[in-house]
């Protein structure tokens, strides 16, 4: 007699358990680059991709996707200065409307010439973009003469604020806007609210914290509100 209730009460119970586990996929918290690459190549608009605590060494990160203004794609961290990017690591965005929080880049130097990077290549870049919460510390190459930047920001409003950045001794410029394209000039970036800590003095040209443009874009407008 209480069969078809006990049926009733699985489908029910199977329902629920589907509901949750397509919620908890729409926050995923991934525990390396793997699972990450997964999550960022499942993400929709309004997806929030979670790096776990602990240490990503050597983590290459490229955040690609398209989100929207009322619901971006978000990389966060499970808690804030818990996650630390180390070693050879270093994070790229691609896109539209994307979010990235909470990052530590610290204990190494990028693999590439950025640090963070609003591009993916010299063809694909971010438009209206944030990167904010985020520490480089100390993110130095050895070789003090091998240059990069920590932050090249590439396309067209976007914003880079409520960071810290601080340390940096070896060759190449701390944040720099790049005008180099057409698709990255008047671009209408915002950079607010970021603490630039002491650096040794290099001594020569290349060593500057902010940069905007080169000489050779002298007579193009930036549109870039520090």
């Amino acid at each position: 007699m209480n069969k078809p209730l006990s049926f009733f009460k699985l489908g029910i119970l199977f329902f629920f358990s589907f509901f949750l586990y397509s919620c908890n996929g729409q926050d995923g918290l991934v525990h390396n680059v793997e699972e990450f690459k997964l999550a960022v190549a499942n993400a929709q608009p309004g997806d929030k991709i979670t790096l776990a605590n602990g240490v990503w060494l050597d983590a290459e990160l490229l955040l690609e996707g398209k989100g929207t203004e009322e619901a971006p794609i978000t990389l966060t961290v499970q808690e804030k200065g818990k996650v630390l990017l180390e070693g050879q690591s270093s994070l790229r965005l691609a896109g539209e409307h994307l979010v990235v929080e909470g990052l530590v880049f610290k204990h190494g130097y990028t693999p590439t010439s950025e640090v963070i990077s609003f591009r993916k290549n010299k063809e694909t870049l971010c438009n209206h973009c944030r990167v904010t919460e985020c520490v480089i510390d100390n993110y130095n190459n050895p070789e003090r003469f091998e240059s990069d930047y920590w932050v090249g920001i590439y396309g067209k409003n976007n914003r880079f604020d409520h960071n810290y950045l601080v340390g940096k001794r070896n060759v190449g410029v701390t944040l720099a806007v790049r005008l180099n394209t057409a698709e990255s000039q008047e671009n209408n970036h915002l950079i607010d609210h970021n603490y630039f800590g002491h650096h040794p003095i290099l001594g020569s040209n290349g060593g500057e914290t902010l940069r905007i443009g080169t000489s050779h874009y002298s007579l193009t407008n930036s549109n870039t509100i520090v």
